[in-house]
């Protein structure tokens, strides 16, 4: 039975990482850069029990999903096949980070929307993959020059500034 469900989501993945690339018409498709490990790593006990039990479920969770990273090799290889990339950005407090001043404000799970005192107001994950877009567009290890829609993307979301660099995904057989 194990087997078979290995087999079913290493099948979806595939399926979706080829419906990811050849949906996308940008040549650079941006991934979060996930440590796994440190994610799953136990966590030292706080002073409320439900607090514990939820760090213990999120550590199984994360050590059942080593797929992630198998995910992010299809996503590659099915990228340079056709003459894309693939780009990790690090995603460290692209969550607690707001969009919009950069004020940095450490949020738990349970919170899904992230309102902050400069009044901006949006969905946690929405807000992370801005910060995200945002890291990459204001790399200095890339030589990328922004297009105008990706200027006029930053116009909008002034204020942030990006303190990690990408990584360029290694090629699928290395």
């Amino acid at each position: 039975m194990k087997i078979k469900c290995a087999n079913q989501l290493k099948d979806f993945q595939h399926k979706v990482s080829k419906q990811i690339v050849e949906n996308t018409k940008a040549n650079t498709i941006i991934v979060g850069e996930l440590n796994v490990k440190t994610m799953a790593r136990k966590k030292k006990t706080t002073k409320s029990p439900r607090q514990n039990k939820s760090n213990k479920t999120l550590n199984h969770s994360m050590q059942n999903t080593g797929s992630l990273g198998r995910f992010v090799q299809f996503l590659t290889y099915k990228a340079q096949k056709i003459g894309k990339r693939v780009i990790r950005i690090d995603e460290s407090y692209t969550t607690q980070t707001c969009a919009k001043c950069g004020k940095r404000v450490k949020r738990s799970l349970s919170e899904r929307t992230i309102t902050c005192e400069c009044g901006h107001q949006m969905d946690r994950d929405l807000n992370s993959a801005v910060n995200i877009m945002v890291k990459f567009l204001t790399s200095d290890d890339l030589s990328h020059q922004p297009s105008l829609k990706e200027e006029s993307f930053l116009r909008t979301w002034k204020g942030f500034t990006a303190t990690h660099s990408p990584k360029i995904c290694p090629p699928a057989n290395a």
